[in-house]
């Protein structure tokens, strides 16, 4: 398990966790978005919410790392695009780098997506 001690410096953390998981239908976490805008473990966070929603069979709730629930689930879909793009261009034999390039992203996302596509295939 990963270590949970960024979220000490987690400005959330320092406020009313409400504000981060509004009640009734129409309210808006815009004050905790504006929040989440200046901290500094967002990425963090964002990994850590992802890890919480796999959990709860993608049921997205409240405001991490500087989204929405709805546009958390708007960037799951486009990464799962993405990382589909990535595994079926490495099934035609693309270097990681000419995936990033062609993609528009990092070589060590090509990276990853494999490595986390990896135990998915040898479990089929």
């Amino acid at each position: 398990m990963k270590s949970l001690a960024w979220m000490d410096g987690a400005l959330c953390a320092q406020t009313d966790p409400d504000l981060w998981f509004p009640e009734g239908s129409g309210q808006h976490a815009r004050v905790a978005l504006r929040i989440c805008s200046g901290c500094s473990v967002r990425t963090e966070c964002g990994e850590f919410a992802q890890g919480v929603e796999d959990a709860s069979e993608g049921r997205r709730h409240g405001a991490w790392a500087g989204l929405s629930a709805r546009q958390r689930h708007r960037q799951a879909a486009a990464n799962d695009a993405r990382d589909r793009t990535i595994i079926a261009l490495t099934e035609q034999g693309l270097s990681a780098a000419e995936i990033g390039a062609r993609l528009g992203v990092t070589g060590r996302t090509v990276v990853r997506v494999r490595a986390d596509h990896r135990p998915q295939q040898e479990a089929a």
